[in-house]
Protein backbone atom coordinates (compact mmCIF):
# COMPACT_ATOMS: atom_id res chain seq x y z
CA UNK A 1 0.00 0.00 0.00
CA UNK A 2 1.21 3.58 -0.70
CA UNK A 3 -0.53 6.63 0.29
CA UNK A 4 -3.69 4.79 0.87
CA UNK A 5 -3.26 3.07 -2.17
CA UNK A 6 -3.20 -0.65 -2.97
CA UNK A 7 -0.97 -1.69 -5.42
CA UNK A 8 -1.20 -4.40 -7.92
CA UNK A 9 0.75 -6.81 -9.64
CA UNK A 10 -0.36 -7.22 -13.41
CA UNK A 11 0.30 -10.16 -15.85
CA UNK A 12 0.73 -10.05 -19.63
CA UNK A 13 0.38 -12.79 -21.97
CA UNK A 14 -0.59 -13.73 -25.26
CA UNK A 15 -2.01 -16.33 -27.30
CA UNK A 16 -2.70 -17.49 -31.05
CA UNK A 17 0.66 -16.25 -32.01
CA UNK A 18 1.70 -19.15 -33.38
CA UNK A 19 -1.34 -20.10 -35.82
CA UNK A 20 -1.91 -19.01 -38.90
CA UNK A 21 -5.52 -18.44 -38.31
CA UNK A 22 -7.41 -16.41 -35.93
CA UNK A 23 -6.41 -13.25 -34.67
CA UNK A 24 -3.63 -13.13 -31.77
CA UNK A 25 -5.21 -12.47 -27.99
CA UNK A 26 -3.50 -10.01 -25.99
CA UNK A 27 -4.64 -10.44 -22.12
CA UNK A 28 -3.89 -7.74 -18.78
CA UNK A 29 -4.98 -9.64 -15.78
CA UNK A 30 -4.62 -9.00 -12.40
CA UNK A 31 -4.48 -12.66 -10.24
CA UNK A 32 -4.90 -11.02 -6.88
CA UNK A 33 -8.15 -8.99 -7.94
CA UNK A 34 -9.63 -10.98 -10.56
CA UNK A 35 -9.24 -8.45 -12.89
CA UNK A 36 -9.37 -9.27 -16.64
CA UNK A 37 -8.59 -7.11 -19.85
CA UNK A 38 -8.16 -8.16 -23.41
CA UNK A 39 -8.14 -7.34 -26.73
CA UNK A 40 -7.37 -9.12 -30.30
CA UNK A 41 -5.11 -8.20 -33.39
CA UNK A 42 -6.79 -7.78 -36.20
CA UNK A 43 -6.10 -10.56 -39.25
CA UNK A 44 -5.04 -7.52 -41.85
CA UNK A 45 -4.63 -3.68 -41.20
CA UNK A 46 -3.36 -1.01 -43.93
CA UNK A 47 -1.84 1.34 -41.56
CA UNK A 48 1.74 0.80 -41.60
CA UNK A 49 2.26 -0.22 -38.22
CA UNK A 50 4.17 -3.35 -37.28
CA UNK A 51 2.84 -6.36 -35.16
CA UNK A 52 4.62 -5.28 -32.43
CA UNK A 53 3.43 -1.51 -32.76
CA UNK A 54 -0.08 -2.62 -33.30
CA UNK A 55 0.11 -4.76 -29.92
CA UNK A 56 1.81 -2.20 -28.28
CA UNK A 57 -1.15 0.01 -28.89
CA UNK A 58 -4.06 -2.29 -27.73
CA UNK A 59 -1.93 -2.87 -24.60
CA UNK A 60 -1.66 0.72 -23.59
CA UNK A 61 -5.37 1.20 -23.74
CA UNK A 62 -5.86 -1.94 -21.54
CA UNK A 63 -3.87 -0.44 -19.54
CA UNK A 64 -6.00 3.09 -19.16
CA UNK A 65 -9.01 0.68 -18.73
CA UNK A 66 -7.32 -0.87 -15.99
CA UNK A 67 -6.10 2.37 -14.51
CA UNK A 68 -2.70 0.65 -14.27
CA UNK A 69 -0.80 3.12 -11.98
CA UNK A 70 2.91 3.59 -12.73
CA UNK A 71 3.79 2.25 -9.06
CA UNK A 72 1.88 -1.18 -9.99
CA UNK A 73 4.04 -4.10 -10.85
CA UNK A 74 3.79 -6.14 -14.29
CA UNK A 75 4.93 -9.23 -15.49
CA UNK A 76 5.30 -9.49 -18.94
CA UNK A 77 5.76 -12.03 -21.67
CA UNK A 78 9.23 -12.31 -23.64
CA UNK A 79 6.55 -12.80 -26.91
CA UNK A 80 8.30 -10.78 -29.99
CA UNK A 81 5.15 -9.37 -30.00
CA UNK A 82 5.41 -7.57 -27.33
CA UNK A 83 8.98 -5.58 -28.05
CA UNK A 84 7.45 -2.48 -28.71
CA UNK A 85 5.73 -2.34 -25.14
CA UNK A 86 8.80 -3.18 -23.53
CA UNK A 87 10.27 -0.10 -24.99
CA UNK A 88 7.17 1.44 -23.73
CA UNK A 89 7.34 0.32 -20.18
CA UNK A 90 11.06 1.57 -19.86
CA UNK A 91 10.64 4.51 -21.89
CA UNK A 92 7.40 5.84 -19.47
CA UNK A 93 9.34 4.31 -16.22
CA UNK A 94 6.87 1.67 -15.56
CA UNK A 95 8.02 -1.04 -13.16
CA UNK A 96 7.97 -4.52 -14.88
CA UNK A 97 9.81 -7.53 -15.46
CA UNK A 98 10.00 -10.24 -18.39
CA UNK A 99 7.84 -13.86 -17.19
CA UNK A 100 7.02 -16.76 -17.99
CA UNK A 101 3.22 -16.52 -17.22
CA UNK A 102 1.21 -18.83 -15.69
CA UNK A 103 -2.42 -18.73 -14.39
CA UNK A 104 -5.21 -16.20 -14.47
CA UNK A 105 -3.91 -14.59 -17.81
CA UNK A 106 -2.43 -17.32 -19.98
CA UNK A 107 -5.80 -19.25 -19.23
CA UNK A 108 -7.63 -16.71 -20.21
CA UNK A 109 -5.74 -15.61 -23.36
CA UNK A 110 -5.78 -19.05 -24.31
CA UNK A 111 -9.24 -19.55 -23.87
CA UNK A 112 -10.24 -16.28 -25.93
CA UNK A 113 -8.36 -18.08 -28.55
CA UNK A 114 -9.94 -21.12 -28.46
CA UNK A 115 -13.66 -19.17 -28.53
CA UNK A 116 -12.94 -17.66 -31.59
CA UNK A 117 -11.78 -20.76 -33.42
CA UNK A 118 -14.73 -22.75 -31.51
CA UNK A 119 -17.42 -19.76 -32.79
CA UNK A 120 -16.39 -20.09 -36.65
CA UNK A 121 -17.45 -23.86 -36.26
CA UNK A 122 -13.98 -25.71 -35.24
CA UNK A 123 -14.28 -28.44 -32.77
CA UNK A 124 -15.00 -27.90 -28.97
CA UNK A 125 -13.62 -31.46 -28.75
CA UNK A 126 -10.32 -30.53 -30.04
CA UNK A 127 -8.14 -28.14 -27.74
CA UNK A 128 -5.22 -27.42 -26.11
CA UNK A 129 -3.15 -29.55 -23.69
CA UNK A 130 -0.07 -28.96 -21.72
CA UNK A 131 0.87 -26.54 -23.85
CA UNK A 132 1.18 -28.72 -26.91
CA UNK A 133 0.73 -25.50 -29.07
CA UNK A 134 2.33 -27.52 -32.49
CA UNK A 135 -0.82 -30.20 -32.61
CA UNK A 136 -3.01 -27.29 -31.67
CA UNK A 137 -2.68 -25.15 -33.98
CA UNK A 138 -1.97 -27.64 -36.54
CA UNK A 139 -5.46 -29.35 -36.28
CA UNK A 140 -6.91 -25.60 -36.36
CA UNK A 141 -5.16 -24.91 -39.59
CA UNK A 142 -5.76 -28.27 -41.54
CA UNK A 143 -9.73 -27.44 -40.26
CA UNK A 144 -9.38 -23.91 -41.99
CA UNK A 145 -7.75 -25.07 -45.04
CA UNK A 146 -10.24 -27.74 -45.26
CA UNK A 147 -12.48 -25.35 -46.92
CA UNK A 148 -11.82 -22.60 -49.19
CA UNK A 149 -14.55 -20.30 -47.63
CA UNK A 150 -12.45 -20.39 -44.21
CA UNK A 151 -9.28 -19.23 -45.71
CA UNK A 152 -10.45 -15.72 -44.67
CA UNK A 153 -9.85 -16.58 -41.37
CA UNK A 154 -6.20 -16.96 -42.28
CA UNK A 155 -3.71 -13.60 -40.48
CA UNK A 156 -2.27 -11.35 -43.40
CA UNK A 157 1.03 -12.57 -42.74
CA UNK A 158 2.59 -9.92 -45.08
CA UNK A 159 1.53 -6.86 -42.33
CA UNK A 160 3.08 -9.61 -40.36
CA UNK A 161 6.46 -9.87 -41.45
CA UNK A 162 8.37 -7.00 -40.52
CA UNK A 163 9.06 -7.36 -36.61
CA UNK A 164 9.98 -4.57 -34.77
CA UNK A 165 13.90 -5.72 -35.02
CA UNK A 166 13.90 -4.24 -38.30
CA UNK A 167 13.41 -0.91 -36.73
CA UNK A 168 16.39 -0.70 -34.59
CA UNK A 169 19.37 -0.10 -36.54
CA UNK A 170 22.69 0.16 -35.28
CA UNK A 171 24.99 2.81 -36.70
CA UNK A 172 27.33 5.54 -36.14
CA UNK A 173 25.96 8.69 -34.09
CA UNK A 174 27.18 11.83 -35.82
CA UNK A 175 27.72 15.37 -34.96
CA UNK A 176 25.15 15.33 -31.67
CA UNK A 177 25.17 14.88 -28.71
CA UNK A 178 22.24 12.01 -27.80
CA UNK A 179 20.48 10.85 -24.82
CA UNK A 180 20.10 6.91 -24.61
CA UNK A 181 16.29 6.06 -23.71
CA UNK A 182 16.86 3.23 -21.57
CA UNK A 183 19.99 4.54 -19.01
CA UNK A 184 19.61 8.44 -19.65
CA UNK A 185 23.44 9.15 -19.51
CA UNK A 186 24.72 10.75 -22.68
CA UNK A 187 25.50 9.09 -26.33
CA UNK A 188 28.79 10.96 -27.15
CA UNK A 189 28.96 12.14 -30.72
CA UNK A 190 30.51 9.73 -33.10
CA UNK A 191 30.37 6.73 -31.11
CA UNK A 192 28.24 3.88 -31.86
CA UNK A 193 24.43 4.09 -31.74
CA UNK A 194 21.14 2.07 -32.17
CA UNK A 195 18.19 3.70 -33.17
CA UNK A 196 14.86 2.97 -33.43
CA UNK A 197 12.67 4.46 -36.08
CA UNK A 198 8.59 5.06 -35.51
CA UNK A 199 5.43 6.24 -36.34
CA UNK A 200 3.84 8.20 -32.94
CA UNK A 201 0.56 10.55 -34.38
CA UNK A 202 1.56 10.35 -37.92
CA UNK A 203 4.98 12.13 -36.84
CA UNK A 204 8.34 10.24 -37.51
CA UNK A 205 9.74 9.34 -34.10
CA UNK A 206 13.53 8.39 -33.70
CA UNK A 207 15.16 6.84 -29.67
CA UNK A 208 18.08 6.66 -28.95
CA UNK A 209 20.28 3.38 -27.58
CA UNK A 210 23.52 3.04 -26.42
CA UNK A 211 24.50 -0.68 -28.10
CA UNK A 212 24.54 -2.18 -24.33
CA UNK A 213 21.31 -0.49 -23.76
CA UNK A 214 19.04 -1.62 -26.56
CA UNK A 215 15.96 -3.73 -25.74
CA UNK A 216 15.88 -5.49 -29.07
CA UNK A 217 19.33 -7.06 -31.01
CA UNK A 218 18.95 -4.89 -33.92
CA UNK A 219 18.35 -6.89 -37.59
CA UNK A 220 20.26 -4.07 -39.21
CA UNK A 221 23.79 -2.63 -39.02
CA UNK A 222 25.31 0.48 -40.84
CA UNK A 223 27.91 0.53 -38.41
CA UNK A 224 31.58 0.48 -40.01
CA UNK A 225 34.20 0.63 -37.43
CA UNK A 226 38.21 0.18 -37.15
CA UNK A 227 41.23 0.38 -34.59
CA UNK A 228 44.13 2.67 -35.19
CA UNK A 229 47.07 2.44 -33.51
CA UNK A 230 47.74 6.28 -32.17
CA UNK A 231 50.76 7.46 -29.69
CA UNK A 232 51.28 3.72 -29.15
CA UNK A 233 48.06 3.30 -28.16
CA UNK A 234 45.08 1.33 -29.59
CA UNK A 235 42.20 3.65 -30.58
CA UNK A 236 38.74 2.17 -31.36
CA UNK A 237 36.42 4.25 -33.27
CA UNK A 238 33.96 4.76 -36.00
CA UNK A 239 33.93 5.33 -39.57
CA UNK A 240 31.73 7.90 -41.28
CA UNK A 241 31.36 10.59 -44.25
CA UNK A 242 32.42 13.74 -42.97
CA UNK A 243 30.16 16.48 -42.62
CA UNK A 244 30.50 19.59 -41.97
CA UNK A 245 32.01 19.72 -38.89
CA UNK A 246 35.38 21.56 -40.46
CA UNK A 247 37.81 19.77 -38.82
CA UNK A 248 41.51 18.74 -40.03
CA UNK A 249 43.10 15.28 -40.04
CA UNK A 250 44.86 13.98 -37.41
CA UNK A 251 47.52 12.66 -39.70
CA UNK A 252 48.37 15.38 -42.49
CA UNK A 253 47.02 18.17 -41.10
CA UNK A 254 44.44 18.63 -44.03
CA UNK A 255 41.06 20.20 -43.66
CA UNK A 256 38.72 17.20 -44.01
CA UNK A 257 36.02 17.70 -47.12
CA UNK A 258 31.94 16.60 -46.63
CA UNK A 259 31.64 13.75 -47.72
CA UNK A 260 35.04 12.28 -47.15
CA UNK A 261 35.34 8.83 -45.42
CA UNK A 262 36.66 9.87 -42.11
CA UNK A 263 37.90 8.27 -39.14
CA UNK A 264 36.74 9.28 -35.77
CA UNK A 265 37.79 7.80 -31.94
CA UNK A 266 38.54 8.90 -28.72
CA UNK A 267 41.68 8.34 -26.93
CA UNK A 268 40.44 9.04 -23.39
CA UNK A 269 38.24 12.06 -23.96
CA UNK A 270 40.11 13.61 -26.60
CA UNK A 271 38.66 12.95 -30.08
CA UNK A 272 40.76 12.22 -32.42
CA UNK A 273 39.50 12.51 -36.31
CA UNK A 274 40.84 12.26 -39.78
CA UNK A 275 41.08 10.62 -43.41
CA UNK A 276 39.95 7.23 -43.43
CA UNK A 277 43.18 6.92 -46.26
CA UNK A 278 45.61 8.14 -43.98
CA UNK A 279 44.89 5.96 -41.17
CA UNK A 280 45.00 3.13 -43.35
CA UNK A 281 48.15 4.27 -45.01
CA UNK A 282 49.92 5.24 -42.11
CA UNK A 283 50.10 2.59 -39.65
CA UNK A 284 51.33 4.97 -36.42
CA UNK A 285 50.59 8.78 -37.05
CA UNK A 286 52.39 11.24 -35.33
CA UNK A 287 49.99 13.86 -33.54
CA UNK A 288 49.98 17.11 -35.35
CA UNK A 289 51.26 19.78 -33.11
CA UNK A 290 49.01 21.09 -31.04
CA UNK A 291 47.33 18.13 -29.54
Amino acid sequence: MQGGTILKEWQVEDAGGGCRAFSEVIVLACPKTGEIYSSTIPLTWDDGTSLEEKACSKLIQMMLNARVARDDYLYVCSGNIFHAFHSWLNENKYNWELSKIDGLAHERAEYLFHCQAVAAGFPDKIHLVDRNYRDYYRAVEEWVYADESRLVLLKDREVRRKPAETRYVLRGNGRHTRSCLKCGKKILPYTPVVVYRCRESCRKVRRYFHPACTPVEPLKSKLETMTVLWTSCNVDGIILHAGKEDYQCAVCGQKVLPGEKTFYGYLEKALITGHLSCFLNKKEPSPAPGL
